[in-house]
């Protein structure tokens, strides 16, 4: 039989990772480091909008590499998973934790960001339409500037809490799925993803497409609102409004399962 040169590659790597579970040589480790350390890069770009007002982008690289490394040495050969897809999930999630951990400003964020809401629906009412952005502002006797780093702050701040929420259901679901957890732990994997689903058909119009644009297409935010005609910062608005609500709903479930 005339093997191919994807087949061969197979076979190359796992006798690769047979070599290091045996011997857990270093340097045979290292040579896994360089192969997959391209997923740590992928991923701290795709993490950009968490982390860019927060951290250095070589900081969190190097977090990756060293979730990486954890995820090399306790890897399972004998379990039915794509190393690739294991590691990018864990590898997220540290990122995500790493950050979470960084000395941020969650409460005034928040209140910040509630008195925007406030003034955005009491000119909505007044005006008998939506506001633009600098009519915000000036109704909240702030720079432009000022504002902006409100919405990018709270914007930043539902991104991480939902995409901690993401990051365990999939982990779950990856998990269950080749026989690392118990039985009875996928059908929570399978209901918190259906629960997720759920709520995001509660979305207004607005916030489904701002979502489905951002996740499914993979979208930029500036990109959308050029799709969609309005601001960054509405779109920011929009996409924050919508995770909250998501995140509400989720935790909701979780809260529900325990009490039950």
């Amino acid at each position: 039989m005339i093997l191919t040169e994807k087949s061969q590659e197979q076979i190359d790597e796992y006798k690769l990772w047979e070599q290091y579970n045996f011997t857990k040589d270093i340097c045979i480790r290292n040579q896994i480091i360089e192969k997959y350390s391209y997923l740590v890069k992928i991923i701290a770009l795709k993490l950009r909008g968490i982390y860019q007002q927060y951290g250095d982008v070589e900081d969190i690289v190097n977090e990756g590499i060293i979730a990486l490394i954890d995820v090399i040495d306790k890897f399972d050969l004998s379990k039915n998973i794509k190393f690739e897809t294991y590691a990018t999930i864990r590898i997220r999630g540290s990122i995500i934790d790493y950050v979470r951990k960084q000395d941020w400003i969650p409460r005034k964020v928040k209140n910040d960001y509630k008195s925007v809401k406030e003034a955005q629906d009491h000119l909505t009412f007044k005006l008998g339409r939506e506001p633009e952005d600098k009519e915000i502002a000036t109704y909240l006797e702030l720079d432009i500037k000022d504002y902006n780093n409100i919405i990018r702050n709270a914007h930043g701040t539902s991104i991480l809490s939902f995409e901690e929420l993401l990051s365990e259901a999939n982990l779950r679901e990856i998990e269950t799925s080749n026989g690392y957890e118990l039985p009875e732990h996928e059908l929570e994997a399978k209901e918190l993803n259906k629960i997720l689903k759920e709520n995001i058909n509660k979305l207004n119009e607005k916030e489904k497409l701002v979502v489905s644009l951002y996740y499914k297409e993979e979208l930029k935010l500036k990109d959308i609102a050029k799709i969609l005609n309005i601001s960054n910062s509405r779109v920011s608005q929009i996409h924050t409004s919508a995770l909250q609500k998501l995140e509400q709903g989720i935790n909701k479930y979780l809260y529900d399962s325990i009490e039950k």
